[in-house]
């Protein structure tokens, strides 16, 4: 990880950083809508949705709850849940635990 972070900080300009961080912690999906049922209902893709266990940023109860709306919507929505001890970096770390499924899902397979 620690490597991750020295390589990170040489080709990323920080100040870039704190606008992802900012928009980030200031994301709403329902925003500017009269709540998130109206906004997922305007989803016409197929979703895939992959939470971590530990992932205390984006919440696996609310992936799970979006995936629950939009299935209630006979939209297509598929989701999966990663055991990690990682929180929110573990799609930098572990790769190897869900690649098959993006892999999968881009192959409209499963």
């Amino acid at each position: 990880m620690e490597y991750n972070t020295d390589n990170f900080s040489k080709i990323f300009d920080p100040l870039s950083y704190l606008y992802i961080v900012k928009a980030i912690n200031t994301f709403n999906l329902s925003r500017g809508y009269d709540s998130l049922h109206e906004a997922i209902l305007r989803i016409k893709a197929e979703v895939t949705l992959i939470s971590f266990s530990s992932d205390y940023l984006f919440f696996p109860k609310e992936m799970k709850h979006i995936d629950s709306m939009m299935k209630r919507n006979e939209q297509k929505s598929h989701y999966y849940e990663i055991n990690s001890n990682y929180g929110h970096d573990a799609f930098l770390v572990e790769l190897d635990k869900f690649s098959d499924i993006i892999e999968s899902r881009l192959n409209n397979e499963g």
